[in-house]
């Protein structure tokens, strides 16, 4: 599966798994951020990443919030995060779903021009391990993403995503 794609028309997207990130994560994304100003780069744990599709529709729905000025936040890249962790508050967002030190990430970077998305991919594949499966869904992300959210609806594993993407979307400025 390719780590590219194209999101509401406009906007190249990358999203890759990280197996593992050393460092400081603030720095490490603040780095990466100013050697790609181009790009739109989000950095999260990968334990809260319920596949490739969930970070894409949380992308998506960030987009929507930027283009009809309704952004609970004043940056695009923490829009996506505070819709990962169904959140409005930002020090939760990163309690819930922040990169940690010495585990598996996600990288979700966005922008208009596509060329500056393959540079920064290209250069994230050489500085990082990528490995997408630290993304997949399974039982224990499951689990940990309905105690984040405090529920446990009664729904299959595909219709989870469906609930997560749900969640995220209903969150509204307050």
């Amino acid at each position: 599966m390719s780590r590219w794609c194209t999101v509401a028309d406009r906007w190249s997207v990358l999203v890759a798994g990280v197996k593992k990130l050393e460092g400081d994560p603030g720095k490490l994304i603040d780095r990466i951020r100013a050697a790609h100003p181009k790009v739109m780069v989000q950095a999260a744990d990968a334990k809260i990443v319920y596949g490739r599709e969930h970070a894409i529709g949380a992308l998506y729905i960030a987009i929507e919030a930027l283009e009809r000025k309704v952004m609970m936040a004043n940056k695009p890249e923490t829009e996506v995060l505070l819709r990962l962790a169904c959140t409005d508050q930002i020090s939760e967002a990163l309690k819930r779903a922040g990169l940690k030190k010495s585990h598996p990430g996600c990288f979700i970077a966005f922008s208009k021009d596509a060329h500056a998305i393959k540079k920064f991919g290209e250069q994230i594949a050489k500085e990082f391990e990528l490995d997408d499966s630290v993304l997949s869904p399974d039982k224990a992300k499951k689990a940990r993403l309905e105690k984040m959210l405090g529920a446990r609806p009664k729904v299959d594993d595909g219709q989870f995503f469906d609930f997560l993407l749900e969640r995220a979307a209903i969150l509204v400025k307050g």
